[in-house]
């Protein structure tokens, strides 16, 4: 029985045997619920297993790195901004703490930057013929006038600096792939399947926990309490909102919503059931997180792959065909799925407008004391996680006197705690790399379409949201970039 698994495994494509073992190795640790340091070495056993598989080093650690983007736990810091008192005791009751999390990302990052300074010094990448772009000056400015902002505009610069240290893994990504991989489609079908694999398992978690009302205590999951939701009067009086490996379900309704809208532009070209039945999986996910943000930027991408038509070259008679022939279990799961999440959610949404203890109420004070603080320091910000800190100077009787909320629009956030200058330098960044992509041909490639399309459903949650999938970006922009460069 163990040998004929094995030479099942092994005679499996790459990009299959890549999405099995993505499955396999974490319903394994949800089960074996290690700690975080087997977590963590745990990821050298992957490496290991899909390095024989492939017979590439480079690629291996990448696709490691990959997956290991969802732990969120790891050896955690805990540090007290503020005391007891300032803030709600039942929401608060030690005071109010900011977390430093290393997790197993940081590790695997460190082995890739260590593997990428090895091959500049042994000569295997030659700098002479090395092709830097605008959008690679762009990516290392704004990581520079991140440590800077850290450095010049914090109140509390060792805290900052070494948060914006934490977010080095995205920069050491960016070059990594831009300098070592090589992107052609046997890339592209092997990042599609591994991000398959970690669309059904946050998925399938998500629905465990929706089932329990509550985490299922594992160390793979971030939140392991009862989440603080349904107070405000546009929220449905969830006891709790599924939030998979992730801190909270609007990021994993963010991480959902931008993955299925890449994967769909691969389902017409790739007829694999893996993909379609990972994406319908992903969709349901996507619905329970209850994150109306997630649900506007999903359906955004949707719509505007739909009105791209002919260029996007996506022929939807596959993908409607297999709905059509699962009809018997998919259109009731829709039904259920529309009445029970969709239309609630949205019904309540319609009282944030008039009522003054909504989410566009609270976002309204936000954004007035973003713009306020982004008036006092433009150029570098106040830096990394003193946000709130400085709300409480500006005005005491704000929505950060209550309950220490970021401003929920992302673009204002990192204009508040890193400066203009830096959300210049992502935006520029961004609009740059998909120019280059968008006007390559005059039909999109799917991982052009796909990039185009995750990158636009990020920016329309980050009008609402303090954090978006940024990690994403930066790969799927990397990647690309490198394919019009060598192309």
């Amino acid at each position: 029985m163990k040998s004929s698994f094995l030479a099942f495994l092994k005679k499996l494509p790459n990009e299959k045997y890549l999405f099995w073992l993505t499955l396999l190795f974490y319903f394994t640790l949800l089960i074996a619920n290690p700690s975080n340091k087997v977590i963590a070495s745990a990821f050298m056993v992957f490496f290991l297993v899909l390095y024989l598989k492939i017979k590439n080093f480079s690629l291996s650690l990448l696709f490691v790195f990959i997956a290991s983007l969802i732990i969120k736990t790891g050896k955690s810091y805990p540090i007290q901004l503020l005391p007891t008192g300032v803030f709600p005791e039942e929401i608060f009751p030690q005071g109010y703490f900011v977390h430093l999390v290393v997790t197993a990302s940081h590790i695997i990052s460190f082995a890739m930057l260590v593997y990428l300074i090895r091959e500049f010094l042994l000569k295997k990448i030659d700098i002479r013929k090395l092709k830097i772009n605008v959008a690679d000056i762009l990516v290392l400015v704004f990581f520079i006038l991140k440590i800077l902002s850290a450095i010049i505009g914090s109140r509390e610069p060792q805290l900052s600096l070494v948060f914006e240290i934490l977010s080095m893994p995205c920069l050491i990504l960016y070059f990594y792939i831009r300098f070592l991989v090589k992107i052609d489609a046997r890339f592209w079908k092997m990042l599609v399947f591994i991000l398959c694999g970690l669309v059904v398992f946050e998925s399938l978690l998500s629905f465990s926990q929706l089932m329990a009302k509550s985490p299922l205590y594992k160390n793979l999951e971030f939140q392991v309490n009862i989440e603080y939701f349904g107070k405000a009067i546009d929220e449905p009086e969830f006891t709790f909102r599924p939030v998979g490996t992730f801190d909270h379900a609007n990021a994993l309704g963010i991480w959902l919503a931008s993955t299925l809208v890449f994967l769909f532009a691969f389902i017409a070209k790739d007829k694999s059931d893996i993909l379609w039945l990972s994406f319908l999986i992903g969709f349901f996910g996507l619905v329970t997180t209850i994150s109306r943000s997630a649900w506007l930027g999903f359906f955004v991408g949707i719509v505007t792959l739909l009105f791209l038509g002919k260029r996007a070259r996506i022929n939807l008679k596959f993908f409607l065909g297999k709905v059509w022939r699962w009809r018997i279990f998919l259109v009731p799961s829709f039904i259920f799925s529309f009445f029970f999440f969709i239309i609630p959610r949205i019904e309540k949404s319609f009282y944030s407008f008039g009522q003054s203890a909504g989410a566009l109420f609270y976002r309204r004070i936000q954004i007035q004391d973003a713009l306020e603080i982004i008036k006092l320091h433009p150029f570098f910000g106040v830096g990394a996680l003193m946000g709130v800190y400085e709300g409480l100077f500006l005005d005491f009787y704000t929505v950060a006197a209550s309950i220490p909320l970021a401003v929920h629009n992302w673009f204002l956030f990192i204009a508040l705690e890193n400066g203009l200058l830096t959300l210049f330098a992502f935006i520029f960044f961004v609009l740059l790399s998909v120019r280059n992509f968008w006007y390559i041909s005059k039909k999109l490639k799917p991982e052009f379409l796909g990039t185009f399309l995750a990158v636009l459903c990020l920016f329309v949650v980050a009008i609402f949201q303090p954090y978006m999938n940024s990690v994403f970006i930066f790969l799927l922009l990397s990647a690309t970039n490198s394919d019009i460069i060598r192309s």
